[in-house]
């Protein structure tokens, strides 16, 4: 006679769902500190790579096999060991939360919007540049308050996208090897961004790679942002000006939000003291520490429809299996 499961035996038979919501309460309940993760490692050595074999001087295409080769040689590397790692290890389930835990970067996007939204009201500039200086991969010094909270709009809807959504894509396509190693793309990305001078050709191989996966995830998460009230601008927004941004899955996004909720994103921004000409995209009200706080509630509650859409496909799917 074959003996039933337990229910704690039946429950571990969804431990990939499990650690899901265990990394995504362990990350918001208490965040990696930025000095002990292991991601603080690697954009170390992104750097310094970097800096060994990312000659200005040299022409476009050595610095685009120089970009490519690095990429491949840090990315594939790592890719190996933590795929032998994940054969050895005693308990799965837990290797993923960890790696998951690592990978998620939501409640300090959170949190620096809070803090952001905070220094706008009380009109301090000053701190509110300093703020953003440190997580925009631009110059933030002249920012007016009407640019910090348009950049602090761009940057808390492309953080939802790659600091969440785009990493629990990943973990359901191949578990939390798969998140961990979209986030170190991402990373890549920020430490070698393609509208820097000195990372213009170097930076391309990693742009392109983002690109190809974070196509997927981006798209469908500007298509549940399109939901809703404003649902037919937002998706003639898509159409018309997505593509108009940028190769990726950021420009879908940015045009959904801006439509549905007419904020005029996009706009010339400063790289290293240069100005850089990016497309207007969304709407015509000009952002203020008001939509900032709309948007960040309006995002999480998206979010939280991903996690639970998701959560079901997931227990479908084993379920069939």
């Amino acid at each position: 006679m074959t003996e039933l499961p337990t229910p704690f035996e039946a429950l571990l038979g969804y431990s990939t769902l499990l650690a899901m919501w265990g990394a995504l309460l362990l990350h918001w309940f208490f965040p990696v500190p930025s000095d002990f993760n292991p991601l603080s490692l690697w954009r170390q050595v992104a750097t310094a790579i970097a800096d060994k074999v990312n000659h200005t001087e040299d022409p476009p295409s050595q610095q685009r096999l120089a970009g490519g080769l690095s990429l491949t040689i840090m990315w594939l590397t790592l890719a190996i060991l933590l795929i032998a790692l994940q054969q050895i290890v005693w308990v799965p389930w837990l290797f993923d939360l960890l790696l998951l835990w690592f990978s998620l970067s939501w409640r300090p996007l959170v949190d620096t919007t809070l803090k952001l939204e905070a220094t706008l009201l009380r009109q301090d500039k000053p701190a509110a540049r300093t703020l953003l200086s440190t997580s925009l991969n631009r110059d933030t010094k002249s920012l007016s308050p009407v640019g910090i909270a348009k950049a602090g709009c761009e940057q808390l809807l492309i953080g939802y996208s790659r600091g969440l959504i785009g990493i629990l894509f990943w973990y359901a396509v191949g578990g939390g090897v798969a998140a961990f190693l979209y986030t170190l793309i991402i990373q890549l990305a920020r430490c070698w961004p393609t509208r820097r001078g000195d990372f213009a050709h170097f930076g391309l191989p990693t742009s392109a790679l983002l690109s190809v996966v974070d196509a997927v995830p981006s798209r469908l998460f500007a298509l549940l942002i399109a939901m809703g009230y404003r649902f037919e601008p937002a998706v003639l927004a898509i159409r018309e000006q997505g593509r108009n941004w940028s190769v990726n899955g950021a420009g879908w996004i940015l045009a959904a939000s801006g439509a549905k909720f007419q904020l005029a994103l996009g706009g010339p921004a400063i790289y290293d003291d240069e100005k850089i000409s990016r497309p207007r995209i969304g709407g015509d009200i000009a952002p203020s520490p008001l939509h900032l706080a709309l948007l960040n509630q309006q995002l999480r509650q998206k979010a939280l429809l991903w996690i639970l859409i998701q959560s079901f496909l997931m227990w479908f799917a084993h379920g069939l299996l």
